[in-house]
């Protein structure tokens, strides 16, 4: 079982280098600023990623929040709120119901819904062991670490020495808005988690879990799964990943259906260990697909391009070949096709 997160990581990775190699870049250069460019045209679509400056995406966070803050007050803004709010409430009042009965068929397929986890990395401070990498030891935990910060530094550093070695620069502008997109979604989760303070269902001890809204502070670092289950990081840190890549990478056509697929099983995961609520998820989903549209909104330039149909592409076209005479005779023809 410990190889288990390693092996699906390699099956994702293997699939997505296996359909990526057919598409390479229309071309790259270095741009009048002495910066370096990969153009891509997928369909009638050309997209220009421009190579990211080293700190870029730390920059970018401020005005992350700013345009976050924008689109949220926009009228599709507000409808998407009115949406977020409608599905939460509404899943609010089965949530102790879906949890139970979450946890009912987990039982009965065999899915082991405890957290157990194995030390790979870890290091002591001041005679404190600090765990730094702990990898699942059973499946329920496996589908939970995928939404968690490891799997999605890996993948994105992946991106990253991949594209510094082949000049790609989509990959390494794919990973810097990863860096940016997790760090910015990742304090708005926070502050969302401190706001709401909801407790997870293993600890809850009323149905649907209490809410102590505006928690101190240091009464929260001393029990955190008594105040952050709402909204679910790792949801958001799922849609994010998944949304980044179908933006960059449209050409991939399962990464949208894969990806989904991943997140429904990572929530009933996080359902049937008792982490999340199922309330949890549309507010996270909502915040890791505006996040990752503002951060892969930077750094590229996308325009429009006209393809020949196939009647078209034969124009203007000199030919040689066998002609019909005004006689019937057979003979040799110029044609050209207009």
């Amino acid at each position: 079982m410990r190889l288990l997160p390693v092996g699906i990581a390699m099956l994702w990775l293997c699939s997505m280098n296996s359909a990526y190699a057919a598409c390479a870049k229309d071309s790259s250069g270095i741009d009048s600023l002495g910066h370096r460019y990969s153009v891509y045209t997928f369909d009638t679509i050309q997209t220009t990623f421009h190579a990211p400056r080293v700190y870029e995406f730390g920059k970018n966070i401020p005005r992350d929040w700013a345009e976050f803050g924008r689109r949220t007050v926009s009228k599709k803004g507000l409808i998407t709120i009115g949406a977020v709010a409608v599905s939460t409430a509404a899943l609010m009042l089965v949530d102790q119901d879906v949890t139970d009965g979450a946890q009912r068929f987990g039982r009965w397929a065999g899915i082991d819904a405890t957290r157990k986890n194995d030390n790979a990395i870890k290091f002591y401070v001041g005679g404190t062991k600090v765990n730094m990498l702990d990898l699942p030891q059973n499946f329920n935990t496996t589908l939970y670490f995928i939404a968690e910060g490891w799997p999605s530094i890996t993948f994105a550093t992946g991106l990253l020495v991949n594209g510094l070695i082949k000049h790609d620069e989509r990959d390494v502008r794919t990973a810097s808005q990863f860096a940016e997109c997790y760090i910015a979604m990742g304090i708005t989760a926070q502050l969302f988690k401190h706001i709401s303070g909801r407790q997870s269902p293993f600890v809850s001890t009323e149905r649907g879990g209490k809410w102590q809204f505006f928690t101190n502070l240091k009464k929260y670092q001393k029990s955190v799964p008594e105040h952050d289950a709402f909204p679910s990081g790792h949801m958001a840190t799922a849609m994010a990943t998944v949304t980044i890549l179908a933006t960059n990478y449209p050409e991939l056509k399962f990464i949208r259906p894969v990806g989904y697929t991943m997140m429904g099983l990572v929530g009933y995961a996080m359902i049937n260990n008792g982490v999340h609520w199922i309330s949890d998820y549309p507010l996270a989903i909502a915040l890791g697909y505006t996040y990752a549209k503002i951060a892969t909104s930077r750094g590229i330039t996308i325009k429009a391009i006209e393809r020949m149909g196939p009647q078209e592409e034969g124009k203007g076209k000199l030919t040689i070949g066998p002609s019909l005479m005004m006689d019937g005779s057979v003979g040799i023809g110029l044609h050209l096709a207009l």
